[in-house]
């Protein structure tokens, strides 16, 4: 009776046992991918990011246009990303509203008012 009441417990307590967040640094790294505009063609995107140990969030576009954000976030407990910028030459607002969830960024991304789906990979190198 005893065991069967411990194995009950422990059950429960893994089913009831919170979901652990996303830890901050699992955003830094560069990460590369696409988005697809509405009816339109995959167009790709390379960003950097990096999260200090005070949950400050930094990081830059490589593509589609070399730029720093001007704002950016992360959640670590909704494991919600969002960054955004404008490129100075030709006026053109960017922003990405993302789900961090292993190596992969997914949501949506806009160019002034055009928008569409966005998947992002973490670069990974197994080396010596």
């Amino acid at each position: 009776m005893k065991t069967i009441l411990f194995v009950f417990i422990t059950l429960l307590l893994l089913l009831l046992a919170p979901v652990a967040p996303a830890d901050l640094t699992a955003i830094n790294g560069t990460w590369s991918g696409n988005w697809t505009p509405k009816g339109g063609v995959p167009d790709a995107i390379t960003v950097e990011l990096k999260a200090d140990e005070s949950g400050k969030i930094a990081g830059k576009f490589r593509t589609p246009v070399p730029m720093d954000f001007s704002k950016a976030s992360f959640n670590p407990t909704t494991s919600t990303v969002t960054f955004e910028t404008t490129d100075e030459k030709s006026g053109k607002h960017y922003k990405l509203q993302g789900k961090l969830k292993g190596n992969e960024i997914t949501g949506t991304f806009g160019a002034n008012d055009t928008a569409g789906e966005v998947r992002l990979i973490k670069w990974t190198f197994f080396g010596r």
